[in-house]
């Protein structure tokens, strides 16, 4: 299959899921048939917004797209690894976050959920609602389509652009400009993830543990990075941490690849054999329906 292939029909999959993402915020969720339970109406939007053009390209490319997708078990040492990976998330991104608060006065969102929150929620049943609808099912779509099928689409051109371009249009998703670089930086996080363990059930762990944490403890984060005691002080610590699991996750990360090279197992795929890498990111880059995709953001964004 020609690699220009891959770059062409990838980001159309990304260019419909964009188009139902914008065209549901005109979608009056309390005027909906299940109106008593809103957070199922959301559930059932996000299945048919992600889950079924996601299934039905999975069904066009056939073969050589599911045999790619990166399905592994996760086991014990491999946890540890998403643990300490999450830990290099968090305080990667109170960093971010601290600089574009500072630097653009930008607050962070929870996406296109932030009207719901658990800590409002009058019942237990809507926490758990709330819990299923805007932290499970998010996680698992959106980490099938971005890490799943993206980084599976775009892996031979090699890691890197596989990586760049899923987490390219992940960040995009989110139609936020100020936060762009935060979205942008988990989904290479979690490219990551995926990347090392062959799984992209580490991507949804990673996920669903990011959701539950912005929704239950980021306010409380925001309280710190407005009103710190001592910024320089915040700094340091924050700083300190993210090095110490960025370490962790690290030695990790070789652990793995150790074992498996032991077990004889396959290396994780295109990760040194490309060549003319800039040239393949270029071609990535320049395709139609790339560009397309950059065009609706940019839309979105700036005048919607």
């Amino acid at each position: 299959m020609p690699r220009i292939k891959s770059s062409f029909s990838a980001p159309l999959l990304v260019l419909v899921i964009y188009a139902l993402l914008v065209s549901s915020r005109y979608i009056d969720l309390d005027s909906l048939q299940m109106k008593d339970n809103i957070f199922l109406s959301m559930i059932i939007l996000q299945l048919l917004i992600f889950v079924l053009p996601a299934v039905f390209y999975c069904k066009l490319r056939g073969k050589k797209l599911t045999k790619k997708l990166p399905c592994k078990k996760l086991s014990g040492h491999k946890i540890g690894f998403i643990i300490s990976t999450f830990g290099v998330l968090v305080f990667g991104s109170t960093l971010l976050n601290t600089a574009t608060f500072y630097i653009f006065g930008a607050e962070s969102q929870t996406s296109m959920y932030e009207t719901y929150s658990p800590l409002g929620a009058s019942s237990l049943t809507n926490v758990v609602y709330i819990i299923i609808a805007l932290a499970v099912i998010p996680a698992i779509t959106e980490e099938f389509v971005f890490r799943g099928i993206l980084q599976s689409e775009y892996s031979d051109y090699g890691v890197g652009v596989a990586i760049l371009m899923s987490s390219l249009m992940f960040a995009m998703l989110h139609f936020n400009l100020n936060q762009f670089i935060v979205y942008f930086f988990f989904g290479v996080i979690a490219s990551y993830a995926v990347y090392i363990t062959r799984s992209v059930f580490a991507g949804m762990a990673l996920h669903l543990l990011n959701n539950l944490y912005a929704f239950f403890f980021e306010s409380t984060l925001w309280k710190a990075i407005k009103s710190p005691n001592s910024l320089i002080f915040f700094l340091f610590v924050v700083t300190t941490l993210f090095i110490i699991f960025l370490m962790i996750s690290f030695s990790g990360a070789e652990k793995i690849l150790y074992l498996s090279g032991v077990k004889g197992e396959d290396s994780p795929p295109e990760a040194e054999k490309q060549e003319g890498g800039i040239k393949l990111l270029f071609e990535a880059l320049v395709s139609p329906s790339f560009i397309a995709c950059l065009l609706i953001f940019l839309i979105v964004t700036l005048f919607l």
